[in-house]
């Protein structure tokens, strides 16, 4: 094979696998993150690890929660003792309803699952969550769309070709081949201008001897310059200017999404373990409430109690077994719409750290000393969506301009100079440069019909004006988040404080109560009646305690002060800190 062959073939190879699908995603994937990583250190003053390939791998995460040292699990109560026997008479014990066999106070997955801290949980979340996935791609597509403007004004190269064979009948039968090939650059630059060069060539190749070959060639250039409608830097670069800063909004609320995503899945984790706290404290009472049947029989046995009062600690007794039940489904069915917002599958075996609760509960009701007017002040300069809203009102303004040119008429310049091959050498595709054809003049379009020009004009006038009225409201909002938020911390922790007392009360009134029925100086309605207070207020000072943690982050966030890293870590908070 001549070498010029063998060359030419992997020219054509290598031009083959460069433009192939996976060469076009890897080079729009660099662009963008380039874009992204810029953008994020313009505007957040950070660069995250930022991909929108899925690389998450369940399995490894979840062997690696698996490895890490474990906080000590709690104690599991001690099950009640199965019944003696079953009577069906009325007036028989509480064993004729509860299985003997019951389940564990909890339901806890087998040995081999992960249990999942809160700096795990979020890690996962950040890497598995569908709703995250779907908030970087948002921002990838939306970087996307910069590229392509930006591609706008760069030079664009083309080259094109065809080839023919042609059988003519006609006068006798000629047989030809008619390769014709352009190639040339485009550009448009900053000020509306575009300008272009070109190269073409044509060939005439005759099977028939006789009649010889012939080769033209051309080599043109054009400039187009609009001098009134469309002319100047901004109005030519308003898309280019507005996809950039689509781009660094896009970063502002992905940010903010982050803060929403992290301050969500913490809130959903301590809901789940406030509601597994809610199932232990059922079961306690139901095993309090049994041991109180079983005195209260005993006391009618020796005739200290009436038979009423019996039934009505049986009663209570079978509504706290029951309640527990009710309980422990609600905690399986919060655990498993956790996996799905995690994005685990609800199969997987995982459990969350109980004691979690026990590490808040010890560190303390965190003090944010605080002034409404300040904190409200600071966000109004840093929550990142109200600054969206502020500079989408410039973009309102810019608009109206763009609108503004439109009703203006087009006047632009239209020039173009071009070389030809000899003409006496047909054979020769040699361009003469001492002798070439030019042409200059104005296309020329008056402003005589500019209806829908001028409808699109009010139409940037009225989004103007609804871009102030959302700017206006969204300050408000801010306000209003921010002293929703300060409020709502205050209330949390006062909460928190008039429920510790609250337990301490009732398990003094639990214990009074007790030791005057045992006197006969109390009846079996007024212990029921303090082991519900009891029940209540221990659930209570669980709220109490998670509600003013979730306030807590809530008033950061709502302040803009929130500060999340590319692994979900909220920073500062005794929860997401390893160091155990």
């Amino acid at each position: 094979m001549h070498a010029r062959t063998v060359v030419a073939i992997g020219c054509l190879a290598a031009l083959a696998a460069g433009c192939s699908p996976s060469h076009y995603t890897a080079d729009a994937d660099r662009e963008v993150y380039g874009i992204v990583a810029d953008t994020s250190a313009k505007t957040l003053g950070r660069v995250h690890d930022f991909t929108v390939r899925p690389t998450v791998d369940l399995p490894d995460m979840l062997e690696t929660a698996r490895s890490k040292p474990r906080i000590p699990a709690p104690p599991v109560p001690e099950r009640p003792e199965p019944a003696a026997d079953a009577a069906t008479e009325p007036g028989a014990t509480f064993e004729t309803v509860v299985p003997e066999n019951l389940p564990p106070p909890v339901p806890e997955p087998g040995p081999a699952a992960a249990r999942l801290a809160m700096a795990d949980t979020l890690r996962v979340a950040v890497r598995a969550s569908r709703n995250y996935q779907a908030q970087k791609e948002t921002v990838y597509l939306t970087a996307l769309a910069l590229t392509f403007e930006r591609y706008l004004f760069r030079p664009h190269p083309f080259a094109t070709g065809t080839v023919d064979f042609v059988n003519e009948q006609d006068g006798g039968r000629q047989r030809s081949w008619d390769p014709t090939a352009d190639v040339g650059v485009t550009q448009a630059l900053a000020d509306g201008a575009v300008v272009a060069g070109g190269l073409g060539i044509a060939a005439l190749k005759y099977l028939n001897r006789e009649l010889g070959d012939t080769v033209d060639s051309a080599l043109e250039f054009s400039l187009t310059q609009p001098l009134w409608r469309g002319a100047g830097r901004k109005i030519v670069q308003e898309n280019l200017l507005q996809a950039e800063r689509n781009a660094v909004y896009a970063i502002r609320t992905f940010a903010r999404f982050e803060q929403e995503f992290a301050v969500g899945i913490a809130s959903q984790y301590l809901r789940v373990l406030q509601q597994r706290d809610v199932v232990m404290n059922n079961w306690q009472n139901y095993l309090s409430l049994k041991r109180g049947r079983e005195r209260a029989e005993w006391l009618a046995k020796a005739e200290r109690m009436a038979e009423f009062q019996v039934d009505q600690a049986r009663q209570d007794e079978l509504a706290a077994y029951n309640s527990w039940i009710v309980e422990r489904e609600n905690y399986t069915n919060d655990l498993d719409a956790f996996k799905i917002t995690l994005g685990i599958p609800v199969t997987a075996e995982v459990a969350l750290e109980p004691r979690e609760l026990d590490r808040l509960g010890a560190a303390g009701l965190q003090q944010r000393e605080f002034d409404l007017e300040d904190a409200t002040a600071k966000a109004l300069g840093t929550r990142l969506d109200l600054a969206n809203t502020r500079e989408g009102l410039e973009d309102a303004n810019r608009r109206i301009l763009i609108a503004e040119d439109g009703l203006k008429g087009d006047v632009d310049l239209v020039a173009s100079m071009g070389y030809a091959s000899r003409a006496t050498h047909p054979q020769s595709a040699r361009i003469s440069l001492t002798r070439g054809d030019y042409a200059i003049g104005f296309d020329i379009d008056l402003p005589v019909d500019r209806l829908g020009e001028r409808n699109a004009l009010r139409e940037t006038q009225i989004s103007r004006q609804v871009a102030a009225r959302a700017l206006d409201l969204a300050r408000d909002n801010v306000v209003l988040d921010v002293r929703r938020a300060g409020r709502r911390l205050e209330q949390a922790r006062e909460s928190y404080k008039i429920q510790q007392r609250s337990v301490a009360l009732a398990e003094r009134r639990v214990d009074s109560t007790q030791m005057l029925l045992q006197a006969g100086r109390a009846t079996q309605r007024d212990v029921l009646e303090a082991q519900r207070a009891l029940l209540t207020a221990r659930n209570a000072l669980t709220g109490a305690l998670v509600n003013h943690t979730i306030a807590g982050l809530e008033f950061e966030q709502d302040v803009g002060t929130l500060v999340v890293d590319e692994e979900g870590q909220i920073h500062g908070w005794i929860l997401t800190n390893d160091g155990r």
